[in-house]
C-alpha cells in the first residue's frame, strides 16, 4: 500500500494528495506543486500530525442515490466546541453555517451540533449536481469530504405479489445430482 496518492480532478481543476499512515514526526512544511504553460505554481502548507485530530469525519467518501439523503459526522475536539461549525460546496464556494438560533435558508441541507464533540450534517433529495468535494469546517480547520450521487435503486418486487404462474412463461427447474 503507497503512503503518498495523487488524483487528478481536472473537471473540477483541482488535484488531491492524500497520505496515509502518518505519525506525529511527520509533522512539517510540504508544498504542492503544478507547471501551468511552462511555469510552476506552488503553495506551501504546514501539516501537524496529531495522535487525536481536532476535527476529522466519520467517512471521507459517502455515496447516496438521487431524491435520496446522505448524512457526513464531523467530529471535534473539546478546544473547537464553541467555533463556528460550517460545510461548504467545493465547485462554487457555497456554504451552510450552523448557527443555535436560525434554522437552514436551504431545507435540503440541515446542519445540527451536539455542542460537545460532533455536528452532522444531511443532504437530502439529492441531485447529481450535488456530486462533489464538500468540507465540514469548525474554525480554522478543514476536512474534505467527497459525494457522489448515484441512480436510484429500482424498487424491489415481491415475489409473494405473483401467484398466477402465467406470469412466468419461461419455469426455471434446478436438479441436485448425487453420485
Amino acid at each position: 500500500m503507497e503512503r503518498v496518492t495523487v488524483t487528478d480532478n481536472p473537471a473540477e481543476s483541482f488535484f488531491t494528495v492524500t497520505l496515509k499512515d502518518l505519525q506525529t514526526e511527520n509533522t512539517g512544511w510540504y508544498w504542492c506543486a503544478v507547471e501551468i504553460y511552462g511555469a510552476d505554481v506552488s503553495e506551501g502548507l504546514q501539516i501537524t500530525v496529531k495522535s487525536d485530530p481536532d476535527l476529522s469525519v466519520r467517512e471521507r467518501r459517502v455515496r447516496g442515490e438521487e431524491g435520496g439523503s446522505v448524512t457526513v459526522q464531523c467530529l471535534y475536539s473539546a478546544a473547537y466546541q464553541n467555533t463556528q461549525k460550517w460545510w461548504c460546496r467545493f465547485k462554487d464556494r457555497q456554504c451552510w453555517i450552523f448557527r443555535k438560533t436560525e434554522t437552514s435558508q436551504d431545507s435540503s441541507v440541515q446542519l445540527s451540533d451536539n455542542g460537545r464533540s460532533s455536528f452532522s450534517v444531511m443532504m437530502s433529495g439529492l441531485k447529481k449536481s450535488d456530486a462533489g468535494w464538500y468540507w465540514c469546517i469548525a474554525g480554522d480547520l478543514e476536512v474534505p469530504v467527497h459525494i457522489n450521487v448515484g441512480d436510484p435503486s429500482p424498487e424491489p418486487t415481491d415475489p409473494t405479489d405473483h401467484t398466477d404462474p402465467t406470469e412466468y412463461p419461461n419455469p426455471v427447474t434446478f436438479c441436485i445430482a448425487h453420485e
